[in-house]
Parts: C-alpha cells; structure tokens; sequence
C-alpha cells in the first residue's frame, strides 16, 4: 500500500517485490527479520549485533530495489508506549548505539538509513547521536521538526517529510551491494538468544514481547527460545539480556 508517491520518492508501508524508482520503505524492524525488532535489539548484550542486523536488513532491502529504509524513533521506552516494540530501550544512550549501528550496518548494504524522527523527541537520545557522528538523514512530520533538531545541533544533508517530500538536499542512492551470502536464521537466532532477560525473579512466568510482563522476557514464542526460557526462569542459565 502506497503511503505517499512524490516525483523522486515514494513512500511504502511494505516491502515491494522488485522496484526500479526511488522507494523508501518505513516498516517495523521485525516485519524484514522475523521477530527481530528494535526493542529485542536494545536488550541484547550484545548490541554489536545491531551492525550485522542492519547489513542483513538492508541485503534484502537492496535485493528488493529498495533504496531508503526508514527505522527508529528519537524517543525512549516508556511504560504508556501502544507498542514498545518500536522503541529500542528506556535508556537514551543505548537507543543511539543501537540506531547508529543499524544505520552504519544498512550504509554497508547499500541501503540509505532514514532515522524516524517524527513523534516524541528525547533531547539525549539527539545529543547522544551527535556525540557519536551518526547525524543520518532524518524523516520528519514538517520543517519545524527539523529546525528543533538543528536547534539541539542536529543536522544532515538529506530530510524528508512522511509524506516523501524533500525538504533538505536531494535523494540519493548508494550504488554498492552487500556481496557475502548472510544466513538469515543463524542471525536472527544468535540475536534472539542474546536478548533473554530477567526482569524478575519473584514472577515465575515467561513474557513474549512484553517488557512490562515480569519473570523472563523473550521476543519470540519459538520452542527454542522459550526452553532457554524456563531454564533461566528455574536458575539453570544465567540470561543473556540486558532490562529495556
């Protein structure tokens, strides 16, 4: 389904087949790598993975066609959010590890990384960013937005609106490829069993995708995974997560 279709960029809520225009695609991380979403990632221990995630994420973006992948938020996890998923932790510092690293994986794909700065902006999650040069281009509700952003020492050479209008510099697309073979599922596992976190150990349950559920978070209800699960939950296994 369309979202918006501009004359040099158009704007998509899935991911197309195959496209020879300039398409940007604004999807959640774990609709492309199946249960790997941002906030699993924030919770890894290991958040290094978020740089092969984002190689990974943007080879099937490339070999799709796909030239803009639109990720993120500039706010931090909160107890009220609709769906945390979309967040990355309730710390703004490692939000801006993790959208770094994901933007520097997709940059080696040949994807161009669009941070999703519309909604809620948490100042440190910002300055964190510019601290680590990771001034991407920036998808934004209107230029105002983005003159917050400058205000708080933001800037980037290429911002667009959630409508696919160019509002600062020109689209461009990265030519390069990601060449080597990547297995998908060795990844999405690795990440995942890296992201098992103890949140309690007075509530003897296992939550699935629910920072918020007590006893074991995990974020997927793979068999697998939820064996890994319940031996953390007895005090069998040490988790290997960190709390969003």
């Amino acid at each position: 389904m369309f979202l918006s279709a501009f004359p040099q960029i158009v704007l998509m809520s899935e991911i197309p087949e195959s496209t020879s225009t300039s398409v940007a695609v604004s999807v959640p991380l774990q609709s492309i790598l199946k249960d790997v979403s941002l906030l699993c990632l924030g919770s890894s221990g290991n958040l290094n993975l978020s740089r092969d995630v984002g190689i990974a994420v943007g080879k099937i973006l490339k070999e799709r066609g796909v030239s803009y992948y639109v990720f993120g938020s500039f706010d931090v996890l909160r107890r009220t959010d609709p769906d945390p998923l979309l967040k990355v932790s309730s710390s703004p510092y490692i939000t801006a590890q993790v959208l770094s690293l994901l933007a520097e994986g997709l940059s080696i794909a040949g994807v161009v990384p669009v941070f999703n700065a519309t909604g809620p902006v948490n100042d440190q999650v910002v300055t964190a960013l510019i601290t680590r040069k990771a001034t991407y281009p920036v998808m934004v509700e209107d230029m105002e937005k983005y003159e917050y952003l400058k205000k708080l020492g933001y800037t980037t050479t290429f911002v667009m609106d959630t409508k696919g209008n160019v509002l600062v510099g020109r689209p461009v697309r990265f030519s390069w490829a990601y060449g080597k073979e990547i297995d998908y599922e060795d990844l999405r596992r690795e990440v995942l069993e890296s992201s098992v976190v103890l949140l309690d150990k007075d509530t003897k349950k296992i939550s699935v995708n629910d920072p918020w559920g007590g006893g074991v978070l995990v974020f997927s209800d793979e068999e697998w995974l939820l064996k890994i699960a319940q031996a953390v939950l007895n005090g069998k296994r040490n988790p290997t997560g960190r709390v969003p």
